[in-house]
């Protein structure tokens, strides 16, 4: 293939028309275009451009060629900016915190496919249930679910999480199931709290919300904890439905009372990131990676 140069340079002259015009865009002087270009009709053996006093013209093999030449630089630099394009992929140590429950369930199944799309890229995953300053421990970014209360971050919403109530068929067919709300004041519930007695689970119709204490023999942070509880007949528990994909259709788990929406009707799981700098490519992936996911996923 001639030089690379060469047919950019023979590409100029077909579009200015004359080697001067040329030379004063490449800042050359006009023999030194014309050595350029003789020389490449030397290496092809053909003429390719036709030569007056003030314009050069192309023959016909010239036209020819002009089409080729520029489809060979359109082909070089697309590929070229392709390399580009790779070379700046996302790259490093990509440092996220979540929650134990949104880490297990939500990120470890997706988390190799996206390694596997981004090679260069390494997770360092850190569980936690408190919204940590994020720029003093080095973390790029957090997933949490909830609003976001601190203006010094920037909160991008991945989906919004709905809860439900679920038991097992096996504690079920011990008692009465509840029929309404109040009804669960009689039932074993397990709860998502562990600083306080006091636990009320909230339903609300129309503009109206009723809180029901409940009582039960599990209160634990941790959702996976509960789920399995209550897939071992120990209660009644509320979780969110991105969890319970799997129990739902095997019908481990049923719903219970699903005619009274809970309040609030759902609460957003967001991928936050400090505000005030660019959003590093790395963050910029991930986030973008996994709101296609969950949003397929909690279709």
């Amino acid at each position: 293939m001639e030089d690379l140069n060469l047919l950019r340079l023979f590409v100029l002259v077909a579009d200015q028309g004359s080697f001067s015009a040329v030379a004063r865009s490449t800042r050359a002087t006009p023999s030194a275009v014309s050595r350029q270009i003789s020389r490449l009709e030397e290496n092809l053996n053909t003429r390719l451009l036709q030569r007056t006093t003030r314009r050069q013209e192309l023959t016909e093999a010239g036209q020819v060629y002009l089409s080729h030449a520029r489809q060979i630089i359109e082909d070089v630099d697309t590929a070229r900016q392709a390399v580009s394009r790779l070379s700046n992929a996302p790259s490093g140590v990509l440092r996220i915190t979540a929650e134990a429950d949104l880490a297990l369930t939500l990120l470890s199944p997706v988390l190799p496919e996206f390694l596997e799309r981004y090679p260069d890229l390494r997770v360092q995953l850190h569980t936690s249930s408190t919204m940590e300053d994020l720029v003093s421990r080095g973390i790029d970014v957090a997933i949490r679910v909830g609003h976001l209360s601190d203006s010094s971050l920037i909160a991008k919403r991945l989906t919004m999480s709905r809860s439900l109530l679920v038991a097992s068929p096996e504690y079920l067919e011990q008692d009465i199931p509840p029929q309404q709300p109040e009804d669960l004041r009689n039932h074993s519930c397990l709860s998502f709290k562990v600083d306080t007695d006091l636990v009320t689970w909230r339903f609300k119709s129309g503009e109206e919300v009723t809180n029901v204490p409940v009582t039960g023999p599990i209160q634990a942070s941790s959702l996976v904890l509960l789920k399995e509880a209550a897939k071992s007949g120990l209660g009644i528990a509320m979780l969110p439905v991105w969890m319970l994909r799997a129990e739902l259709k095997s019908g481990t788990l049923v719903p219970v009372l699903p005619g009274f929406p809970l309040d609030p009707a759902a609460t957003p799981i967001s991928a936050v990131y400090p505000s005030g700098r660019n959003l590093a490519s790395k963050v910029r992936v991930l986030i973008d990676f996994l709101a296609i996911r969950i949003e397929h996923d909690f279709d």
